[in-house]
C-alpha cells in the first residue's frame, strides 16, 4: 500500500512533524541543529549497504505496533506506506526524506550529505540493543 495524502491532512502533520522534531529549515539534523536530545545520525553506508540494518528497524517498528508509516520527501508529499515496505535509504533521485509515526513518537530522516538520523527513545534505545556497533557509526558533524 502507498497512498498520497490529502492537503489538508498531509499539512497538519507536516505542521506537527516541525513543532514536534524542532524542524526549522528544509533539511534536518545533522545538516542543522537540533534541540532533541533523543536523535543520533549514523554514517548512511552503515545502515545502506546492511540489508539486516534495515529490516532491523523494521522490525523494530512492526514490534512496536506501528504497521504502516507516512514519508515524506523533499518535495513535501506525504505517503502512507506499509511499514514492510519502509527503506530509509536515499532515494534513485537523491532527494531527503522523513519517514514518521502519527503520534510523533519517531523519526528517521535521510540526507543527501551521507547521514541517517534515528529519532525517538524507544526506537534509539532499541537499535543501540541490537546493533553492537552502533557508537563507531556515529555521523560526524561540525558543530558538535
Amino acid at each position: 500500500m502507498m497512498k498520497q495524502l490529502e492537503s489538508t491532512k498531509a499539512d497538519s502533520l507536516k505542521k506537527h512533524i516541525e513543532f514536534i522534531w524542532d524542524i526549522t529549515q528544509h533539511y534536518w539534523y545533522p545538516l542543522y541543529k537540533c534541540k532533541r536530545n533523543d536523535v543520533l545520525a549514523f554514517n548512511d553506508d552503515y545502515i545502506n549497504k546492511n540489508e539486516e540494518k534495515i529490516t532491523d528497524v523494521r522490525d523494530i517498528l512492526l514490534k512496536l505496533n506501528y504497521n504502516s508509516v507516512y514519508e515524506m520527501n523533499e518535495d513535501r508529499l506525504i505517503w502512507l506506506i506499509d511499514t514492510n515496505s519502509l527503506v530509509p535509504t536515499m532515494s534513485k533521485y537523491n532527494d531527503e526524506r522523513f519517514w514518521f509515526s502519527e503520534d510523533m513518537s519517531w523519526i528517521i530522516y535521510v540526507s543527501h550529505e551521507g547521514s541517517i538520523t534515528l529519532g525517538g527513545e524507544e526506537l534509539l534505545t532499541q537499535v543501540k540493543a541490537k546493533w553492537d556497533d552502533w557508537q563507531s557509526n556515529i555521523f560526524v558533524t561540525e558543530y558538535e
